[in-house]
């Protein structure tokens, strides 16, 4: 017998193998009865194997075979050494393949007393060691170098890490588990820095400006990598600000002294000389300069960054109206420790930018094009001069040619000409931009080779440059985009395209030839999840769009990583391919989760500031003073009970003028159905918001939602609530009634459609919402009604940048059966209020409808109709809008009495439409506009009301009629203010 060891590969292309027996030719061309692996179980499934293998039963044995199944196999990347024996058996030769595998890496964790910073995930990505690559000693050792150098970086220096492995042996991917045990140890802290070099200032500055040192006890503080970080940048803004702007401040050690635990810290500082950049010219300020020089922000001077600065300036003149600015760089030699730029200016006149004028141009409309430009004519007051520089106009140029080019015109040619206007007055000009379009080429022909496992028709039927479209460079990128994004779709990773082009026999006409390298399929052997200790393995399963045996797809496998987070109960989700770079066939799937904390407290303050009522019992306010409410909101959840991506959570909010609590349950994922979610509800709520009475809300209410579309979510609700109101401010003789506590049982559905293409700020698109309710003693309702409420929101842009946004809103309240006074037979505290920013700003807030005519509070009602219109647009540069708006509409008694109708009958009269008329500002921020609105109420209502000052006696002692016409010395006539303000983020829907 004679064997062969130790066939390692040195690379995969020429691995040596070693003859320890003599004869080595002794098996050549001898046949193989039979191949073994040893251990049984590989990690290359068994039929990856046997097409893997050239060495075949049955087949004569040759020695290059074996080199070949050798490398093979080490190119899988699952194997770390590979042994091979053979030897006589039967008539031929069985071989042995005795393998060792690869480990690969798992999830990774740091856990045990970490003193923050850094924190645990901050400690897991130092490591460098990723999910799905191969597992080395090397690795970890330098991993947990990393860690402590993190760590020392923190002033940690006397932590200790110790690595934990848990092998994955009873699997067939070869995982292993990394934790890390930290113990951070106690943290050092700062004390005095050493300075090097020349300083050039007093050094009991640059120290202040470090921020080590506390400024009470003139304590230090505890070391960290921020603050070291905050504190270089600290001193070389100091430096800055004595115009040293070439000053460099490095750390240049962090020495650690054990016996006082101290970290001490050495910067060398270089700070350069003092350079004063100034305008010559024209006169520019300081932060002008700071802004568009990049000195200031590169901390350096150089001449490409001064010459940048010579542009941004021109750039800005131009935009001011100086179209003819011109702007150089003078730099003077260091004297003294001390050199100055100069940026000498020549602004040239004022112009105004009044015409743009395209000519030449018939394959696009002019407005096509002006669309795609960054020049803007003169309008005020967002453009006062107009947009134009030199370096827009060149942008605007290129824009029109990439068009044109996109669309098959490849000899595009694009000119400019500025002309002045004199007829216009001194110092307008025009831009006239002259195309020539130049010949349109299109596709002759398209050859597709090179696709065997693709069919040709569904790739075809994705391109764009097919046989009579345009060709061009552009819409060739997109096919090429297309094809590969197919093929990785479909699980070839390494696809290549090429192409090529020549021209037809008919002018302007090309034959494109595409070629595809399909390369090797890949596909899912198994979908491993790692790090789910409370998650159950079913709600993680009904996640997954991967299955064993798909193509292995990138966007499947960010798609289930995508619907993981969805779950809500995932603080961090790690996906990879194992061994991406191994020649396997079949992939492991990973992904590692790391569950977040189920328990979470948020806590916020707030206020609330406008027309918010005067005292509980204060008749003299019926149409409401100004006030402030101040308001703290505690929030608790606990997240994924029972592992199943359900959570409980329990909300407060208290305020002067409202006290709730809200306990809510909610089961996502309900029926394994991720479009379902259902959730139950109990509510305790003591409002005061609405002036004319205080109410108490107790409710419990069980919601099922459901998504049906990217667009459309329904909502199926029921609901049983107690409603007790108090504190009135009309008489509870007048309706007794009002004052009694009521139950309500309501089954309701709602819906909402949203197709805006900006929740925060829409500029097109439609919103839509439905809610849809029946109160029934069947639910143990005390009063039976339906209740409707809808609003639709439509947004139209007029040109690039103007918005008109409409918004009406409907709703009615109907007693069963119907009561001919629908506001005695419904409960108070279920009517309409309305008013104020969101629905009519001819009001204050729930001000609008009916009013009671002893006291002038609003009493609400059981219809409303309001209408909403808003032209927004721009005023100064892109963050400042202005609005124009007008709203109408009110709170109706009842659907009969909805009127159209702008005058009130008499004071008693209430049903009619009041219109408001106003200006506003938007300016925008990440979070959405900041929204300020001044309304002018051309209608508002006349009632009777308290003088000023009354109280809740006075009511009583006034008796059953307080107000009749002829005791007028009983109440006055009041009228709404014909002003109202809001102030709010976000548009006014």
């Amino acid at each position: 017998m004679w064997l062969v060891r130790r066939l390692l590969a040195s690379c995969l292309l020429s691995l040596p193998i070693t003859l320890l027996q003599a004869q080595p030719m002794k098996y050549e061309g001898l046949l193989v009865r039979t191949i073994h692996f040893i251990p049984v179980q590989q990690p290359v499934d068994a039929s990856e194997l046997h097409d893997i293998l050239p060495v075949r039963i049955s087949q004569p044995l040759h020695l290059a075979d074996v080199r070949a199944a050798i490398a093979k196999l080490f190119a899988t990347g699952c194997y770390l050494d590979i042994q091979v024996e053979a030897q006589p058996y039967q008539d031929g030769v069985a071989l042995v393949f005795r393998t060792q595998n690869r480990w690969f890496i798992g999830a990774l964790s740091a856990s045990g007393r970490i003193a923050s910073p850094p924190n645990r995930g901050q400690l897991e990505t130092a490591t460098g060691l990723e999910l799905g690559q191969p597992y080395s000693e090397a690795g970890v050792q330098q991993g947990m170098a990393n860690q402590k150098h993190l760590l020392e970086s923190n002033g940690l220096y006397n932590g200790e890490i110790h690595p934990v492995f848990d092998w994955d042996t009873g699997r067939d991917y070869q995982q292993v588990h990394l934790r890390f045990n930290v113990d951070s140890g106690r943290r050092a802290h700062f004390t005095t820095p050493v300075l090097q070099g020349q300083t050039k200032m007093d050094e009991s500055r640059i120290l202040h400006a470090t921020g080590f040192q506390r400024w009470f006890f003139h304590s230090w503080k505890p070391v960290t990598q921020a603050r070291v970080r905050e504190a270089l940048d600290h001193v070389r803004l100091l430096y800055q600000k004595e115009d040293r702007l070439e000053a460099k401040v490095t750390l240049d050690s962090l020495k650690y002294d054990p016996q006082t635990n101290a970290a001490i810290t050495t910067l060398r500082i270089d700070p350069g000389p003092q350079i004063d950049i100034r305008s010559v010219g024209a006169d520019i300020s300081r932060g002008k300069l700071r802004r568009y020089v990049p000195v200031f922000e590169e901390h350096a001077v150089d001449r490409d960054l001064l010459a940048e600065g010579a542009r941004n300036l021109r750039d800005y003149f131009q935009a001011q109206g100086y179209f003819e600015a011109k702007v150089e760089f003078k730099e003077q030699r260091v004297t003294n420790d001390r050199a100055s730029i100069d940026y000498l200016v020549n602004t040239g006149d004022r112009h105004k930018l009044l015409a743009i004028r395209i000519s030449g141009n018939h394959y696009f409309s002019t407005e096509d094009l002006r669309e795609r430009m960054f020049l803007q004519t003169a309008s005020f007051p967002q453009f006062r001069y107009g947009r134009y520089s030199e370096n827009l106009l060149r942008r605007d140029e290129a824009s029109i040619i990439n068009l044109y080019q996109s669309n098959g015109f490849r000899d595009v040619k694009v000119t400019h000409k500025i002309e002045d206007v004199h007829s216009k007055g001194i110092g307008n000009i025009s831009v006239s931009i002259q195309i020539e379009e130049g010949p349109q080429y299109f596709v002759a022909d398209l050859e597709l080779e090179g696709n065997v496992k693709i069919n040709k028709s569904v790739l075809l039927s994705r391109l764009s440059s097919v046989k009579g479209q345009p060709f061009s460079d552009f819409n060739v990128a997109i096919d090429r985009d297309t094809i590969l994004a197919h093929y990785f779709e479909s699980g070839f990773p390494g696809v290549t395209f090429e192409w090529s082009s020549e021209p037809a026999p008919e002018p302007h006409r090309v034959i494109l030839r595409y070629v595809v390298h399909e390369g090797a399929q890949q596909f899912v052997r198994q979908v491993v999840i790692t790090g789910n200790r409370y998650t159950q393995d079913g709600l993680i399963n009904s996640c997954l769009t991967l299955n064993p045996g798909d193509p292995l797809s990138p966007s499947a496998v960010t798609d289930t990583q995508r619907r993981l987070y969805d779950l809500g109960v995932f603080s961090r989700v790690d996906a990879a391919i194992q061994d991406p770079d191994g020649d396997l066939k079949s992939k492991y799937v990973l992904y590692n989760v790391d569950e977040a904390r189920r328990y979470s407290l948020a806590t916020g303050v707030g206020a609330e500031l406008g027309r918010i009522g005067g005292c509980a019992n204060c008749l003299g306010t019926p149409g409401g003073t100004a006030g402030f409410s101040p308001r703290v909101s505690v929030d608790l959840t606990r997240s994924n009970l029972w592992g199943a991506g359900q959570s409980i959570s329990l909300r407060t909010r208290a305020s002067t003028l409202d006290q709730r609590a809200l306990l809510n349950y909610s089961w996502p994922h309900i029926a394994g159905n991720e479009k379902l979610t259902l959730s139950f509800t109990g509510l305790y709520e003591y409002s005061r918001d609405i002036q004319t009475f205080a109410s108490r809300r107790e409710e419990g209410a069980v919601q099922l939602t459901e998504r049906t579309s990217k667009t459309v979510t329904l909502f199926y609700r029921l609901a049983y609530r107690h409603v007790d109101v108090g504190d009135l401010k009309i008489s509870p003789f007048l309706l007794p009634q009002l004052s009694q506590p009521v139950h309500v049982g309501l089954a309701a559905i709602a819906g909402v459609q949203d197709r805006r293409d900006d929740p925060v700020d829409p500029h097109k698109g439609l919103y839509n919402t439905f809610d849809l309710g029946l109160a029934t003693h069947a639910l143990g309702s005390d009063v039976n009604f339906a209740r409707l409420l809808v609003r639709n929101a439509t947004y139209h842009p007029i040109g690039k940048k103007v918005v008109l946004a409409r918004s009406t809103m409907f709703g009615e309240i109907r007693p069963i059966p119907t009561s001919p006074n629908p506001l005695e037979a419904i409960p108070l505290a279920e009517h309409f209020f309305g008013g104020g920013g969101t629905t009519d700003r001819g009001f204050a807030d729930y001000q609008a409808g009916p009013r009671d005519t002893s006291t002038g509070f609003p009493l609400g009602g059981t219809a409303l109709l309001f209408n909403q219109t808003e032209l927004r647009f721009p005023l100064v540069g892109d963050d400042l809008g202005g609005v124009l708006f007008h709203d109408m509409g009110n709170i109706y008694s009842s659907l009969d009495s909805l009127s159209f109708r702008v005058d009130q009958h008499n004071i008693q009269d209430f049903d009619y439409m009041v219109h408001a008329v106003g200006i506003g500002l938007r300016y925008r921020l990440p979070i959405g506009p900041v929204r300020v609105d001044l309304g002018y109420s051309i209608n508002p209502p006349y009632f009777y009301g308290f003088p000023k000052g009354s109280t809740q006696q006075d009511l009583i002692n006034a008796g059953p009629v307080p107000c009749p016409p002829n005791v007028p010395n009983q109440c006055i006539v009041q009228r709404l203010s014909h002003f109202t303000y809001a102030f709010s983020i976000g548009q006014t829907f």
